[in-house]
């Protein structure tokens, strides 16, 4: 994913890419990611405009089942030789002696940032009983609802006996 500065001009370039999943060290990652970019140059700075498509393969937190998730995410990048620019995510500082500019970095981090850190399936997921594990979207669940701590045992007990003895 790397672009010779010489192929970019003052007018906007297209370049398009696909990335070996294998590349980006990303367990996560069920498909070969695509990327498809525009660029120009204005000044001392390279502006970088693109869209990365991809999937990934996804544990769900509620129910544990594995399940597909499509990115399709817009990433921009400005690259500039200038030193008084302030610096931010978006914006790097290209050493004069460059001769190109590799986006691999900013594919890499736009999809780490894009995996969610709440993982479910769906919005209706039911997740698993508490109680023996079954996958509730699945099958309706038998267990019993009620489980009452065993500690309390003794004030039920002790409740029984003062409504008998009040009768």
């Amino acid at each position: 994913m790397k672009i010779l500065i010489s192929n970019i001009s003052v007018d906007e370039t297209l370049f398009d890419f696909t990335g070996n999943k294998d590349e980006f060290d990303i367990p996560e990652l069920a498909d070969d990611i695509s990327v498809h970019v525009s660029a120009y140059q204005s000044a001392e700075s390279y502006t970088f405009s693109g869209k990365i498509s991809t999937k990934l393969n996804l544990n769900c937190d509620r129910c544990l089942e594995l399940f597909e998730m499509a990115i399709n995410q817009d990433f921009n990048v400005l690259f500039t030789s200038e030193d008084n620019v302030d610096k931010d995510d978006h914006i790097m500082y290209l050493p004069p002696q460059d001769v190109e500019i590799d986006l691999k970095p900013y594919v890499r981090d736009t999809i780490m940032l894009n995996i969610p850190f709440k993982k479910v399936c769906s919005d209706t997921c039911k997740g698993l009983c508490v109680s023996c594990g079954l996958n509730l979207n699945h099958h309706a669940c038998i267990c019993t609802k009620e489980k009452i701590d065993p500690r309390w045992d003794s004030l039920k007990e002790l409740k029984k006996t003062l409504e008998s003895a009040e009768e």
